[in-house]
């Protein structure tokens, strides 16, 4: 029996964008463990080149993506990796926008750009157009020649009845997936079996974009009635997928399995940024800035220290990330109470060695999110040593587990309380550290593999 791995949106983002998302790191992951504990009985495929037949599906040698995920991970150009705060819009800002080539970037950043060029005289604006097209087309041309991938077995020529086809990624985005599915079923006899990430989308459609909800709620209707094992990263997505299919009568016979999510990425083991980023105390929030992630309530906590409390005794709260979506008003109220005289700073797009002095520099670290599939960011403190004061909703205490303090992301006063108390507690949060680098385990990849593994092969 062969277990049949889809990374089709793998390679797409790699090949196409400057780094790999959260969800493309952990295909990565897990699909190199699961490789490495059940060797060649584990097989990659993607779509035919520029495939239009929901049946072209192509096999991809392993060795070969790995070689493309090291060359999007460690030989990216980094655009504006350090910057701190929102820079008013001069040409170097305008040349700075679009950390990755993607038209779901340009979309993010297209509203600043078009207020800030707005506001310029119209030659001016032309040369700062000019100027940002002529930066993006250096960029690409230093970006390191990519291999190409051979055409590959179709899949229809290998695959044997039995054999089990599993969705790792995100392809939301392929209309014709559930044909995908049901020709592998139907016609090759494959059983089909899904990782799911969350159903932020569907549960909270307010924190995001109108295309995504539309289509991922589609995909999702189509394919889920065509899956024969469910996974999810958690056990708050395992319950709510599992409340999902009753309440859309697909059924309660489909198994939903959550399996342990590997720690990181190895952050904790790689070279860090030799210089410090932030040179005063502060508090590390990483994460994309979006609505979602709740960035606001942090605004109001130490906007609200700094009304209660001497200045000096606040420490700065950094943002590490790069700026989402739904969040416009939220920067403009940030540059309109300048970033809180300096004690809000934002550094977008840091290097992962950069993110490791983040980390190692900070007093802890905040996650305040409304809703999250799993919680990466606490675990990644967790596992370089930093305590994390969060949220305790959706899957967030699975992450933290006992090693986190937690809060009502809905509840300034208690956000309040919980922050506050971890900083004037100097010795507690002193013994708190200590606690987290002698009692954090991380999980291993080869866990999350060892799960999915024993229940389809």
């Amino acid at each position: 029996m062969t277990l049949w791995i889809d990374i089709d949106d793998l390679l797409h983002h790699l090949l196409h964008h400057s780094r790999p998302s959260g969800i493309q790191r952990v295909v990565f992951e897990i699909g190199s463990a699961l490789r490495n504990l059940a060797g060649h009985d584990v097989q990659f495929v993607r779509r035919g080149p520029g495939a239009t037949d929901a049946r072209d599906f192509r096999t991809v040698d392993w060795t070969m993506v790995e070689t493309v995920f090291r060359e999007a991970t460690n030989s990216s150009i980094k655009p504006g990796s350090s910057s701190v705060n929102a820079p008013p819009l001069t040409f170097q800002a305008l040349e700075q926008v679009a950390p990755e080539d993607t038209l779901s970037a340009f979309l993010r950043t297209e509203s600043r750009i078009l207020k800030g060029l707005a506001s310029l005289p119209r030659t001016f604006a032309r040369l700062g157009l000019k100027s940002l097209q002529t930066r993006l087309d250096a960029r690409r041309s230093r970006r390191p020649e990519l291999p190409t991938f051979s055409e590959g077995t179709q899949l229809a020529d290998v695959a044997r009845p039995g054999d089990v086809f599993l969705t790792l990624g995100s392809p939301w985005h392929h209309a014709s997936y559930s044909q995908t599915v049901r020709w592998l079923r139907d016609d090759l006899r494959l059983s089909y079996a899904l990782l799911m990430y969350d159903l932020v989308p569907i549960r909270g459609p307010e924190w995001c974009n109108r295309g995504i909800i539309t289509t991922f709620r589609a995909w999702h209707q189509d394919i889920l009635p065509l899956a024969d094992t469910l996974f999810a990263i958690s056990h708050a997505t395992a319950k709510d997928v599992r409340a999902y299919l009753a309440e859309q009568d697909i059924g309660t016979d489909i198994p939903v399995h959550p399996i342990p999510l590997g720690t990181g990425f190895g952050l904790s083991d790689g070279r860090m940024s030799a210089e410090a980023l932030v040179h005063e105390p502060y508090v590390l929030f990483v994460s994309t800035i979006e609505a979602r992630k709740n960035h606001a309530l942090l605004f109001r906590v130490w906007r609200r220290m700094l009304e209660e409390m001497p200045a000096e005794r606040v420490p700065t709260l950094v943002f590490a990330g790069r700026e989402g979506w739904l969040v416009s008003d939220f920067m403009q109220q940030l540059e309109n109470a300048d970033w809180l005289n300096g004690k809000i700073r934002f550094i977008r797009n840091p290097t992962d060695e950069e993110l490791r002095r983040l980390y190692a520099d900070c007093s802890f670290t905040v996650f305040p999110s409304f809703f999250e599939g799993w919680g990466l960011p606490v675990t990644e403190s967790l596992s370089m040593g930093r305590p994390c004061v969060v949220s305790n909703t959706t899957s967030i205490p699975e992450a933290g587990g006992p090693l986190g303090r937690y809060f009502s992301p809905y509840s300034l006063d208690e956000a309040y309380r919980v922050i506050r108390e971890t900083i004037e507690d100097r010795e507690g949060l002193a013994a708190w550290t200590a606690k987290v680098l002698a009692e954090f385990r991380p999980v291993p990849w080869e866990d999350s593999a060892r799960a999915i593994l024993d229940r389809v092969l």
